[in-house]
């Protein structure tokens, strides 16, 4: 019996032995192997994306097209309110509080400088090199240089242009202007000859917006002038400022080809008086153009460039929404990913069939397509160009409200140019940049 009990443990140890074998006790169930836990899918990255809300509903099919042809990262939109300072407020809270998303979010033209300096977005020269930027017209890189890193590239783009009533300028023989001189005689002898007391010369944004900032820095940059000095300071207080202020003030107060209510106009108000036929010229946007159609100018108007000084170029200020990384984001390359689907050719073309935004990518807005079902967009491009982001401020707002207050005043009639400048200097030189 004894003998017996000693072959039975025997035979129970040689049982158990492989089971025990092979490292920690562990059991595998029937039908599996190491190879097979290995093999095993991996969880997707999530990507958390934010935006303004999409009207055309174009972003959302993008979403959708990515995350139907990628297996490894699906986005998540967290879409956000149309107002640019409700973003502003979402994305303060979020950052201040070290939020690891959204991993991809869209910027204002006018946050990457803010954003970088607080360390909210992280730079991308690590994913993006010189080769890949190449495609995208400057400005929509140069957006995001900020210290000589680049903290994004711009997804959409808006651009300054100048529309004209070419019917009037064929009717009296008149050429397409280059220089504002130009536009102001052109202006003058057309409406000395239509002698029609609805119609004015030019109309652009005079009112204490945005709009008034932009306008000046078009002539600024169009007189070969800019908003920094050779030490990189913001310095508005030079002669040239002082002359691109003193052209826009010449304009309402000296030949009078603009009216006195441009100090009170924004947009959409400049676009309704071009379109009931009462305005020769006008500074706008791209999306004018297909809004037009709809007016009494209908085949009446084209789009040049806008002017320049005697001796300078065309330099419009661009608009419009930048890619930028979250800096606390655990998913950073992935995200540049997800960024450059948005920025391809293929995605860039449909933003701009489906929406009429303007591509950054060169490849997309000079295809055959987009060109006959965008005319807008042949016309962009030389625009594009030569065109400049407004200055790479952290606190730009705040420079902007000086200029566009001074701006204001001068063409209300209650401050000469000279003294406009100086006192936006002053207010400028309080902010803490």
């Amino acid at each position: 019996m004894k003998r017996k009990r000693i072959l039975l443990s025997l035979l129970s140890a040689a049982v158990l032995l492989p089971a025990c074998s092979g490292g920690g006790g562990e059991v595998k169930p029937a039908g599996t192997s190491a190879a097979d836990s290995q093999n095993k899918p991996k969880e997707p990255v999530t990507i958390e994306f934010s935006t303004g809300l999409d009207a055309s509903g174009e972003m959302t099919k993008s979403i959708e097209r990515f995350n139907k042809s990628h297996t490894d990262i699906q986005i998540k939109y967290v879409e956000l309110p149309q107002v640019p300072n409700e973003q502003l407020t979402r994305y303060t809270t979020w950052f201040n509080s070290k939020s690891k998303t959204p991993d991809l979010l869209m910027t204002d033209v006018i946050w990457p400088k803010m954003f970088a300096s607080a360390g909210w977005i992280a730079p991308i020269d690590e994913y993006v090199n010189a080769d890949y930027l190449k495609q995208f017209y400057p400005a929509a890189v140069d957006v995001a240089k900020i210290d000589g890193k680049q903290y994004g590239i711009q997804g959409w783009i808006d651009v300054g242009m100048m529309y004209y009533r070419k019917d009037l300028l064929e009717k009296y023989n008149q050429k397409v202007p280059t220089t504002w001189a130009e536009l102001e005689q052109v202006a003058q002898e057309i409406l000395k000859k239509e002698n029609d007391p609805n119609l004015v010369g030019y109309v652009f944004q005079g009112a204490k917006i945005e709009g008034a900032t932009i306008n000046w820095l078009e002539f600024l940059w169009g007189n070969g002038g800019d908003v920094f000095d050779a030490a990189g300071k913001i310095k508005v207080d030079t002669p040239k400022a002082v002359e691109a202020l003193k052209k826009m003030q010449g304009l309402v107060q000296q030949s009078k080809v603009s009216p006195v209510s441009v100090a009170t106009s924004n947009p959409n108000d400049n676009q309704i008086v071009f379109g009931n036929g009462n305005a020769i010229f006008m500074r706008n946007w791209p999306g004018s153009f297909s809004t037009l159609k709809d007016t009494k100018v209908s085949g009446k108007y084209d789009v040049m460039q806008i002017p320049h000084f005697d001796g300078g170029k065309s330099t419009p200020s661009t608009g419009g929404w930048v890619y930028a990384i979250n800096s606390n984001s655990q998913h950073k390359k992935e995200a540049v990913e997800v960024m450059k689907f948005f920025l391809s050719d293929a995605e860039q073309k449909s933003m701009v069939l489906q929406t009429s935004k303007l591509a950054t990518n060169r490849k997309a807005l000079t295809d055959p397509e987009v060109a006959s079902k965008q005319p807008i967009t042949q016309k962009a491009q030389t625009m594009l160009e030569t065109a400049k982001s407004r200055p790479a401020l952290r606190a730009y707002e705040q420079f902007s409200r000086a200029m566009q207050t001074e701006i204001n005043l001068v063409l209300n009639g209650q401050k000469d140019p000279e003294q406009g400048i100086k006192d936006a200097q002053k207010e400028i030189d309080k902010i803490k940049e």
